[in-house]
């Protein structure tokens, strides 16, 4: 990555929060685009470690490690929580129930949660399937990145947008305790699609 591909590793929602919330998705863009601005932004962004991960420039992570990652980490949380519910992907068989459920989570997900149903444990979803997948899924990532670098852990929670379960501090601990096989699946399914991109 460069630093030309950064700004758009900043969810608009991170900017509002941090200069005023009813600047439009436009004002947002340009001011992610100027480079005049973009030291003052990092700063109020608390972008400056970020920065160095996204660029690679960390000693402490290898840019391809986690290039996945930063490339799409709202998917990554989707495709984790799709995983841990896989079981429960595979009960929903009716047309438009897998359309309403394909339409929250993504079809990516949906694919990646009937691909690894076999893996998952049972997890209880509180009636609401597609939003106990999002849930856990940003769990499972914020309880993943709390054994990372700090660096990393602040570049993905930028990139999402603010109050997601991901920046939780305390995780469900059987979650937890899934979260580096549930990533290691989810890094290489993302690894094995950019191969064959």
């Amino acid at each position: 990555m460069s630093g030309d591909v950064l700004p758009s590793a900043v969810h608009p929602d991170r900017v509002r929060a941090a200069l005023d919330p009813r600047l439009s998705d436009a004002t947002v863009a340009r001011l992610l685009a100027c480079a005049r601005l973009r030291e003052r932004l990092d700063a109020r962004l608390g972008r400056g470690d970020a920065i160095g991960v996204a660029r690679g420039d960390s000693a402490d992570t290898d840019e391809a490690e986690h290039a996945w990652l930063l490339a799409d980490p709202d998917g990554a949380a989707r495709r984790a929580g799709a995983a841990l519910h896989g079981q429960a992907l595979r009960s929903i068989v009716a047309g438009p129930a897998v359309a309403a459920l394909v339409a929250a989570i993504g079809r990516d997900a949906h694919a990646f949660g009937l691909r690894n149903a076999v893996r998952a444990a049972p997890r209880d979803a509180r009636g609401d399937l597609a939003g106990a997948i999002l849930h856990d899924g940003y769990a499972c990532l914020g309880a993943w990145l709390a054994g990372a670098p700090d660096s990393l852990r602040r570049a993905v929670l930028l990139a999402l947008p603010p109050g997601t379960p991901a920046e939780a501090e305390a995780f469900d601990p059987a979650l937890a305790e899934r979260a580096g096989p549930i990533m290691a699946l989810v890094a290489m399914s993302a690894q094995h699609e950019d191969a064959h991109a």
